[in-house]
């Protein structure tokens, strides 16, 4: 059996962490090893097994699961549904003196995913499967996690703990609504539906197509419409537009940006696109719209006559 080193895999001695997805090959299996670090494991697609403490289990779409250090596990792949599973790999003292504070807060402590970092020899078992609406912000939150750790910009070792952070606390309260869901729940659709909203407002810059949140939300485009609409009262293209030009506004009002440069920021790169759809759903043109907005806040702090 290998063991694996921190030495080699995370990405040094003073920052003790990678990040990266692993596509499996058909039929491949990574064969049994140990490491000294933690690993968490995100199944993000397909299907596969995943040997740990003496057997094999079934592992697909949308589970959660961690490694402790010296623990022997294994994985293998079918030739169908092929698995692609985000690693997170760091040792707890990485985040040892952050997530100590947090040891008297029940949802964290009850949270076997954090119970590394809190006591220093523990024994877990299981996993979290998120539900569709979790999995789209599971996956916003590693995108983010990991570009910031390949892009490798200022501050990058601060920003990529505060993710991971992040990361835990979302996992800590998807296990939490697990043990106290209400009686009465949003249908499941209902669910997705809803976050994806909420995705499209953190995320309205983004090339967002109707084919790429449809697939994310694990539906089929026709689908995905009738749903977005029902619960939403708005067409998903109508929503992500009333998005963007909500935030040109805003941008126009507060800033003195170009308007090619608003257009840019709210996910528009076609500036005479941007100028139709502004004046369409706005009545002004931007630069009339600015221009009006320039008077009135002139007018409001002139002295009365």
């Amino acid at each position: 059996m290998t063991r694996m080193d921190s030495g080699k895999f995370l990405e040094s001695r003073d920052f003790l962490f990678h990040a990266a997805p692993y596509r499996f090959n058909s039929g491949e299996i990574v064969p049994s090893h140990s490491h000294d670090f933690i690993e968490l494991a995100y199944v993000a697609q397909g299907q596969g097994e995943h040997y740990y403490k003496g057997e094999y289990y079934n592992i697909a779409e949308g589970d959660v699961f961690m490694i402790e250090p010296d623990e022997e596990h294994a994985y293998r792949a079918g030739h169908a549904h092929l698995p692609v599973v985000y690693n997170v790999l760091f040792q707890p003292e990485l985040l040892r003196r952050e997530l100590e504070p947090l040891a008297d807060v029940a949802s964290f402590v009850d949270f076997f995913y954090l119970e590394p970092f809190l006591r220093k020899t523990v024994r877990f078992q299981g996993n979290l499967r998120l539900k569709p609406y979790e999995q789209i912000e599971m996956e916003s939150l590693l995108h983010r996690l990991i570009l910031d750790f390949k892009e490798k910009k200022l501050g990058y070792r601060i920003l990529t703990k505060t993710r991971l952070i992040e990361l835990f606390i979302f996992l800590s309260r998807c296990h939490h609504d697990r043990k106290h869901s209400p009686l009465q729940e949003l249908s499941s659709d209902e669910k997705v539906i809803l976050h994806i909203s909420e995705f499209i407002r953190k995320h309205y810059a983004q090339p967002l197509t109707l084919a790429q949140v449809s697939e994310m939300c694990r539906m089929s485009q026709t689908g995905f419409s009738t749903k977005f609409k029902q619960y939403i009262g708005k067409t998903f293209t109508e929503f992500r537009n009333e998005t963007r030009i909500r935030v040109a506004k805003q941008l126009l009002e507060q800033s003195d940006r170009k308007i090619m440069e608003v257009a840019q920021d709210v996910g528009y790169e076609d500036l005479s696109f941007f100028n139709k759809m502004f004046k369409h759903m706005v009545g002004f043109s931007p630069s009339q719209y600015r221009n009006a907005a320039t008077t009135a806040t002139h007018a409001s702090k002139s002295p009365p006559s």
